[in-house]
């Protein structure tokens, strides 16, 4: 069940000796993984010699029979470093013996039933820890921004389901690192180096948070309005945290039915972004109108003109050139000429005087290996 963009998806090995339960997981999340079924550990140990997965989902009746020792011993790495697992269980089965048996680290357990937006929300959350623990060999200049935003970024996620505030100072404070970078030329392998993440939805707002400090940087902004830029970037797409994932990580065309959903997200950032009591105004406007364009087409509120200040207009060219630049499972990066050539083409939509300094800052801070290959 391979999709053809193998390569850019995450790897889960499903082990479930029932051809129905596998054929049901398997029909959930091909659309977002690359999946490979098997009907015993032993096959899947095999596979897992030539290439380790991401994940592996596996049923507790299996592991409990000794399914799970192939899979380990395949592995053959030291302990503790395998891909993380996910023990699937029956409705009500108690977990406690197993962990105790299989509490093996980065594990986790569901019961029947569970949603597939349930299960698609743990995979993303357990494929990401290899490339979360790969940053540890970069230099310190790309490493600190991208360990505090991403561990900042799940905070907020675990406070927005908590149904708790959003705490706007310390998603502030982990971006402080970000305008470090920025200040010391580091931008554009920051920009590359979070790409591999499979937390698509951080990985383009820490890619935005990056564009707009340095666009603000180039312009001159300095100290806690550069902080503003950053931080909002970073929260501008809250409110994707609240997107059902069969739909924010849906390959290919959003159908109109899943469109107004999607679109629901600037709405739900303007909203978790006003429960928060100290919310900077500036990363709020960031937040509730990078989606507006000049001409009025854009969205939640069709604002035109001088409804809309240099922040949101610097955030619509930076949050368009993010998602053109950003590679996906279903689409390849856009090259930067390509990108400016597609917001050039926006004329009523996009501040062009402000686009022609944006491009000024990007190219003229670009290393001279990466212009060539654009």
């Amino acid at each position: 069940m391979a999709t053809e963009d193998a390569a850019s998806l995450p790897t889960v090995y499903v082990v479930i000796n029932t051809q129905k339960h596998r054929e049901e997981l398997g029909g959930a999340l091909s659309p977002f993984f690359d999946i490979f079924m098997f009907d015993t550990a032993s096959k899947a140990g095999k596979s897992l010699m030539v290439k380790a997965p991401d994940v592996v989902l596996v049923d507790t009746g299996l592991a409990r029979k000794g399914g799970l020792n192939p899979l380990l011993t395949s592995a053959g790495r030291a302990e503790g470093d395998h891909p993380p697992f996910i023990f699937i269980g029956q409705k009500g089965e108690s977990f406690d013996a197993l962990m105790t048996e299989f509490g093996i680290e980065n594990s986790r357990y569901l019961r029947m039933p569970f949603t597939a937006q349930n299960l698609i929300e743990v995979i993303d959350e357990l494929s990401s820890k290899g490339v979360e623990k790969s940053w540890d060999e970069l230099p310190e200049i790309q490493k600190k921004p991208l360990k505090l935003t991403v561990k900042e970024y799940k905070n907020i996620a675990t406070a927005i389901e908590r149904n708790e505030p959003i705490d706007y100072n310390s998603a502030a404070e982990s971006c402080l690192p970000v305008a470090e970078a920025v200040r010391g030329g580091a931008h554009h392998d920051l920009l590359k180096s979070v790409q591999a993440h499979h937390n698509y939805t951080y990985v383009h707002s820490m890619r935005v948070a990056t564009l707009l400090t340095l666009f603000g940087h180039g312009l001159g902004i300095e100290g806690d309005n550069l902080l503003i830029l950053s931080t909002g970037g970073l929260l501008h797409d809250v409110g994707k945290l609240v997107t059902p994932p069969t739909i924010l990580n849906k390959p290919g065309k959003l159908t109109e039915e899943e469109w107004p959903i999607m679109r629901d997200h600037a709405v739900h950032c303007a909203a978790l972004m006003e429960a928060g009591d100290d919310v900077v105004r500036g990363a709020q406007i960031i937040a509730e109108q990078h989606h507006e364009k000049l001409d009025g087409s854009g969205y939640p509120k069709g604002l035109k003109g001088n409804e809309l200040n240099d922040l949101a207009r610097m955030s619509m060219i930076c949050d368009i050139f993010g998602a053109l630049t950003d590679e996906r499972s279903y689409k390849k990066a856009f090259s930067v000429e390509k990108a400016f050539g597609i917001l050039e083409s926006m004329t009523t939509g996009i501040d062009q005087n402000l686009l022609v300094m944006f491009k000024d800052i990007f190219i003229s801070t670009q290393p001279l290996e990466q212009a060539a290959d654009n």
